[in-house]
């Protein structure tokens, strides 16, 4: 047992998911090695802050009004609306088919803005594991565990050590240096973190196979003097982090996108 296969497997270890053997190797790496000691913490730190109630979208005593004043302003509307018609007065059913038409579409329209809630929410803890990811990659010795310059070096290199193969796109003729690559965990996943440089600033790319619509903009936040971006790709999710400054990191990240 090692450190890479630590972090494979450290999810599964947490959830209980291993048989006895495997999880007795776990734990006599944990017994020996302390910086697993402190990935193990911080996810179990990580999962603490997703159970926290405040996370769970409890939609407002407004919107619940606003929803109720709705479904009875639309049947009103239906109501003028049909009532002149014949058929509206021989088939009274259709009255209570337009009202749960109504309803369905009003529903439909809350689930949406709870799961965009939810997903913000998920969204804001990415950003932050992301920023942890990155800071805790500045500490020595912890930047790469594949030290490269060459993709055809560092993408094979993540060959049975994940489940997809993450591209390693070449950019140095823009100006921007790959140094190599890493496995890291997040999103309950390992995922590959890739390395590059722009002077003396280090650039963390973690990605990872996409789970959802591909994005049309690439997303911004910043942190404690970091910037942090985010989008979903063809077929990978992207999240860049640096201390650089924004506008270099977004030629960055475009340049990353369209390769």
């Amino acid at each position: 047992m090692n450190c890479e296969h630590l972090k494979m497997y450290l999810a599964a270890y947490l959830d209980d998911e291993l048989d006895i053997a495997e999880s007795l190797r776990l734990d006599q790496h944990l017994t020996e090695c302390a910086e697993c000691r402190r990935l193990q913490e911080e996810h179990l730190a990580l999962r603490s802050a997703l159970r926290d109630p405040g996370l769970r979208y409890e939609p407002s005593a407004a919107l619940a009004n606003r929803v109720a004043s709705a479904v009875r302003r639309r049947a009103k509307e239906l109501s003028r609306e049909e009532s002149s018609r014949l058929d509206w007065l021989r088939m009274p059913s259709l009255r209570w088919a337009s009202a749960a038409t109504v309803l369905v579409m009003l529903s439909a329209a809350v689930t949406a803005l709870i799961l965009q809630n939810v997903r913000s929410s998920h969204e804001q803890l990415l950003a932050s594991a992301v920023l942890t990811g990155h800071i805790r990659s500045l500490q020595p010795g912890h930047l790469v565990d594949v030290p490269s310059s060459d993709r055809h070096t560092v993408k094979p290199w993540f060959q049975g050590k994940l489940d997809f193969a993450p591209p390693v796109p070449d950019l140095s003729e823009l100006g921007w240096v790959l140094v190599g690559g890493r496995l890291d965990y997040l999103d309950g996943r390992p995922v590959a973190a890739l390395v590059y440089q722009r002077r003396m600033h280090n650039i963390n790319v973690f990605t990872w196979p996409r789970q959802g619509a591909a994005d049309k903009s690439i997303q911004q936040d910043d942190r404690h003097g970091y910037q942090i971006l985010h989008w979903n790709g063809a077929d990978m999710t992207y999240w860049v982090v640096s201390d650089l400054n924004r506008d270099e990191l977004m030629d960055f990240a475009r340049a990353l996108r369209g390769h």
